[in-house]
């Protein structure tokens, strides 16, 4: 192969020229090349540029079939010898992958399945929208209305206002202001059919609201075992567990909301305190409208030795509820600790009932009667309050 010779003038602005008759390179005084044109940046290129290794293009970079009065760009890969084009920039700044975008960023594979098109784009007041669209439908203008009315998957914000999921015609979930995640409702209320990731004033809860139907299942295949594992900070404290056809709730009991004749909060009143039932009913009002209540009736101290009236026994005061704070829980039924006066011994076995002071005491007999609370399950003494009253483990008997 015959070697080409070419020459390099010299003079103010250097350059080198092919065959002697076209300047190819120019390099001017400030140090500026341009290829094919007169520099006027520290590179400057006429026509096309291909990217090559060892002599083969893989692609180029172009201004062809695009606005190049305002300088737009394609991108360009070869297959089979032939350029097509993978993705434009236009003279708005607008990129387009696979399309010519009509948005910030387009993105299209019609036909080959996947992704048809993404649109993201920005309107008024801080508003934003990403659209996933099965059948390639663009989207020219920036209303939320027209994109969740069209058939698409969309991602939409606007300034102050929640983060939108929706897929054909309606919206799915949301992240609002406040960070509650919200799917398949609008609303934060536990009345909405939905299901709601929230905080709640200075907590977090979840909330599964439904209409005629379940509105959680926990399902264990394979084998029996645990269903839902309950816990105090980060220590297993009970659970729902399943074996065959039963299902075993594990390491607690039934209890029931009341409230005081005068829904007061004594706080004299301690755990395992043995309460008796009252015939007046409790009362929940919120802004003049009272809840119904068919089934749970105001407490108080049992004062009557071997009381038949006996309700269960205190757990606590219900410090959750910011509303009602009046709001006693007693246990009913099931494993619990009850309260022994001192100088009272109890025995494993022993069946208790009122002592008429808040505490309780065993029964002359081994029958279950009325006035039965508990059956001792430990003389263990879990805890001593300041008047020498003790907790032991018991077995309340359906109060």
């Amino acid at each position: 192969m015959a070697k080409t010779t070419v020459p390099i003038e010299l003079s103010s602005t250097p350059s080198i020229v092919d065959n002697g008759n076209a300047t190819a390179i120019t390099i001017d005084s400030s140090e500026n090349v341009g290829i094919g044109v007169t520099p006027s940046t520290a590179l400057d290129v006429n026509g096309v540029i291909n990217v090559r290794t060892s002599g083969y293009e893989f692609g180029r970079i172009t201004t062809n079939n695009v606005d190049t009065s305002n300088g737009g760009l394609t991108f360009q890969t070869i297959s089979s010898g032939t350029f097509s084009e993978r993705m434009r920039i236009d003279s708005s700044g607008n990129v387009g992958i696979g399309t010519t975008p009509t948005q910030k960023l387009d993105v299209r594979n019609d036909g080959a399945g996947g992704i048809a098109i993404i649109g993201v784009r920005g309107g008024t007041s801080g508003a934003g929208a990403i659209n996933i669209s099965g059948d390639g439908t663009t989207y020219g203008s920036t209303s939320f209305d027209l994109i969740q009315n069209a058939s698409a998957a969309y991602v939409y914000q606007r300034a102050n206002l929640p983060l939108i999921f929706g897929t054909a015609n309606a919206e799915h979930m949301r992240i609002d202001t406040a960070g509650k995640l919200l799917i398949g409702t609008t609303v934060t209320s536990d009345a909405s059919m939905g299901f709601r990731v929230q905080n709640y004033l200075t907590g977090r809860y979840v909330s599964c609201s439904s209409d005629s139907v379940h509105a959680a299942v926990f399902n264990r295949n394979t084998n029996d075992g645990e269903l839902v594992s309950f816990r105090q900070d980060g220590t297993g404290e009970g659970s729902i567990t399943v074996s065959g056809t039963t299902v075993s709730y594990n390491g607690g009991h039934l209890s029931r909301w009341s409230q005081l004749a005068d829904n007061t909060k004594d706080e004299t009143i301690v755990k395992g305190t043995v309460m008796t039932n009252l015939n007046q009913m409790a009362e929940w009002t919120t802004d003049g409208v009272t809840e119904d209540n068919e089934q749970l009736n105001c407490m108080a101290v049992s004062s009557v030795e071997g009381d038949v009236n006996v309700a269960g026994v205190f757990v606590n005061w219900d410090n959750d509820d910011k509303v009602y704070t009046a709001d006693m829980n007693v246990a009913m039924t099931g494993d619990m600790v009850i309260r022994i006066a001192q100088g009272i011994t109890v025995a494993q076995g022993d069946l208790l009932m009122s002592a008429g002071d808040g505490t309780a005491k065993p029964q002359d007999d081994d029958i279950i009667r009325a006035k039965t609370i508990a059956k001792v399950t430990s003389t263990h003494v879990s805890h001593t309050y300041d008047d020498g009253s003790y907790l032991v483990p018991c077995v309340l008997m359906a109060c």
